[in-house]
C-alpha cells in the first residue's frame, strides 16, 4: 500500500478507534507483511457493528485478524480495515459439557480450561496456535483426523451489520475449509460440545500431542503452520520432500528442514520470497506426481492472489 494510495483514504471518526498504517507483521505467526490501511481491537461489539458500517460506506474491505498464525500479507499491506476482536469476543463460557467461546478465544487457552474441568474433545487443539474464528474458518484440526467442526453446535456470525446465530446443520465442514470462509462470513462466536472425561487423561493426551509437534515442526522459527493441504489419500510434506522440497530457498526464506510441509525464515523474509518457494515446491509436486498441491495458509493482499494461491 503506497503512501499516495494511503492518503486518499477517508478519515475515520476518532470515535471507532481506527489506527492508520499499522503494520501487520506484529500481528502474524510469519512477522512478514505491510501494513493495514486501518486497524482497530473495539471494546464491544456495538463498536463493531459500526466498524463495519463505516467501512462498508466507504466501500473498504473489513478484515478480522485472529491469532494470526494461518496467513501471509503483502509486502505492500492490504487497503483494508483490520479489527482483532480480542477485547470484543475474548471471552469463554461453559454451560454443564458445553463451551461458547468468543472469536478470539485462543484454541490452546479454550483446551487447557476444558481439562480443569474435566471436559475432553479439545485435546487436540493444544498445539494450534490460532482462535476460534480461525478455526471455524478452516475447520482446524491435526493429522490424526480431529478437527473442530466435530464439536460444533451453532456458529454467531456478523451479517449485513446483524447478528446471526447459525446451527450445526447450517454450516458445512470439510477438511481445512467450511462454508463460513466460502462465504466470508464474520465469525463472532461459536458454541461447542465436549465430554466429560477424567482429568488426568486429558492433560496426558495433551502432553503426548504437544511432544510430537515439538519434535516434529519448526515452532522456534517464524512460520505459518502447515503451508499446503494434504492430497487425498497422501501428505504434502512426504511429497514436498520427496522431489527435494527441502531444499528450496529465496532470500531469507527456506522450506524447513524439520517438516517440508512448513516454510521459516530467519527473521528478515519477504512476503515475495515466500510467495516463490511456495510456488516452487507447488512446481515440483506438480511435475512429478502431477498434484498441485492447494495452499492451507489464506492470502492478504490487494487485487489478484498470486498465481500459487489460484
Amino acid at each position: 500500500m503506497t503512501d499516495a494510495t494511503s492518503a486518499a483514504l477517508p478519515n475515520p471518526p476518532a470515535a471507532l478507534g481506527l489506527e492508520r498504517n499499522v503494520s501487520l507483521a506484529r500481528h502474524t505467526y510469519l512477522r512478514i507483511g505491510g501494513p493495514a490501511a486501518y486497524f482497530a481491537t473495539p471494546p464491544d461489539i456495538d463498536t463493531f457493528v459500526r466498524i463495519w458500517a463505516w467501512a462498508r460506506s466507504h466501500e473498504i474491505p473489513l478484515r478480522i485478524i485472529g491469532g494470526g498464525s494461518n496467513m501471509l500479507v503483502a509486502d505492500e499491506g492490504v487497503r483494508a480495515v483490520v479489527v482483532s476482536l480480542r477485547r470484543a469476543c475474548g471471552s469463554f463460557e461453559f454451560r454443564g459439557s458445553e463451551v461458547h467461546a468468543g472469536a478470539s478465544v485462543m484454541l490452546p487457552a479454550l483446551a487447557k480450561a476444558a481439562a480443569e474441568r474435566g471436559l475432553g474433545g479439545l485435546e487436540f487443539a493444544i498445539g494450534i496456535p490460532g482462535d476460534i474464528g480461525g478455526a471455524m474458518q478452516t475447520n482446524a484440526g491435526i493429522g490424526d483426523g480431529r478437527s473442530i467442526g466435530d464439536l460444533v453446535t451453532g456458529v454467531e456470525v456478523l451479517r449485513n451489520g446483524v447478528l446471526v446465530a447459525l446451527t450445526r446443520a447450517q454450516v458445512t465442514f470439510d477438511y481445512r475449509h467450511t462454508s463460513l470462509r466460502a462465504a466470508r462470513e464474520l465469525v463472532l462466536g461459536a458454541t461447542l460440545a465436549l465430554t466429560p472425561r477424567p482429568r488426568e487423561e486429558i492433560e496426558a493426551e495433551m502432553r503426548r500431542l504437544l511432544s510430537i509437534r515439538q519434535a516434529t515442526q519448526p515452532t522456534a522459527e517464524p512460520n505459518a503452520g502447515s503451508v499446503f493441504r494434504n492430497p487425498p489419500g497422501d501428505s504434502a510434506g512426504r511429497m514436498i520432500e520427496a522431489v527435494g522440497g527441502k531444499e528450496v530457498a529465496a532470500g531469507c526464506v527456506h522450506v524447513s528442514t524439520l517438516h517440508a510441509n512448513f516454510i521459516v525464515h530467519d527473521g528478515h523474509g519477504t512476503a515475495a520470497q515466500y510467495v516463490g518457494v511456495m510456488t516452487e515446491v507447488q512446481r515440483r509436486v506438480l511435475a512429478t506426481y502431477g498434484v498441485r498441491l492447494i495452499p492451507e495458509i489464506e492470502w492478504w493482499g490487494d487485487g489478484p492472489p498470486p498465481e500459487v494461491f489460484q
